[in-house]
């Protein structure tokens, strides 16, 4: 062979791609999937194993004081939707949650812009707001309870000293609801909190720079830039907002107890109790579902006004 047919060979315009770079590249994206999937079974199994075996049981009586467990159809959906007690607790929480969404969307966006706006120990900050989010929720009822309780209460002990009449206000229904809506707030709103600050964080600095050279003021830039920016994260917000509000069990029930008399006795609330305490499992379980599709609307309604997927 002479030399010029070796410089034809290694001159080849086209060499085949190397098999090895295709398994590394399909190895490396294999990687994230591969360490999600674990987790991804484990709560695809238990909460669907939940949902489905709590869908199958509402459509049976279930309940421990009486014998046996017939088919019962709609038979418990019918009767929850004809009963002043379910649907005193579906109003409760209907307001419930549109207090927590809306004061908590609130809170959550000033904090996000409060913390955007720190520089110097912007990372201890941010780990400060998350406190609230890693307390359990009867922890924060405890708290909640310290500082409105009647006679030892903080609140009553400054109003005291101060010569003003002391409020009952986990005793009085009005009162008892809108603490629970606080201390829920103050429960969930962390999480929406670092939701909205990454979006925030996310938008390009030359948009505020431009703006402000345009002579644009804050409220401008908030409602021109910002809000329009972030929408797929308000919507991440507002779902996750909906879903714990929606779901609230552990604040409200150490809290109040769902009292006084029924005045704090949401969805969930109520559904421990039917559950729970009179033993019908299978109205409790149709309440689930109840809770549940008003979960998948809410979150389906979030979904096509700010566009999350885009």
């Amino acid at each position: 062979m002479n030399s010029n047919e070796n410089v034809s060979i290694n001159m080849n315009p086209n060499p085949m791609p190397s098999k090895g770079i295709n398994k590394n590249k399909l190895k490396k994206m294999a990687v994230p999937y591969v360490l999600v999937l674990p987790a991804l079974l484990f709560v695809v199994g238990v909460l669907g194993y939940a949902v489905i075996a709590g869908t199958f049981m509402s459509f049976w009586g279930v309940d421990l004081n009486v014998p046996g467990s017939p088919f019962v159809g709609l038979e418990n959906y019918i009767y929850l939707f004809t009963t002043d007690r379910f649907i005193g607790s579906l109003l409760r929480s209907l307001v419930f949650v549109f207090g927590s969404v809306f004061i908590g969307l609130v809170f959550a966006m000033g904090f996000a812009l409060s913390l955007y706006k720190a520089k110097k120990f912007s990372n201890f900050f941010k780990g400060l707001a998350l406190i609230p989010f890693l307390v359990s929720g009867i922890a924060t009822a405890v708290m909640f309870r310290f500082v409105f309780s009647g006679d030892v209460g903080l609140i009553n002990m400054i109003l005291a000293t101060m010569g003003i009449d002391q409020i009952l206000f986990l005793s009085s229904p009005n009162w008892a609801l809108f603490i629970s809506i606080l201390a829920n707030v103050w429960f969930v709103c962390p999480f929406a909190t670092l939701i909205l600050l990454a979006g925030i964080q996310s938008i390009d600095q030359e948009l505020f720079e431009a703006a402000i050279v345009d002579g644009a003021n804050k409220i401008v830039i908030f409602g021109k830039i910002i809000l329009p920016l972030i929408a797929p994260m308000m919507g991440i917000s507002l779902i996750w907002l909906s879903f714990a509000s929606f779901n609230m069990f552990d604040v409200i029930l150490p809290l109040t107890g769902g009292g006084p008399g029924r005045a704090t006795e949401v969805m969930a609330v109520y559904m421990y109790n039917v559950a729970f305490n009179e033993l019908k499992y299978s109205l409790g379980s149709a309440v689930m579902v109840i809770i549940l599709l008003f979960n998948v609307v809410t979150s389906f309604i979030y979904l096509k006004i700010f566009k999350v997927t885009e």
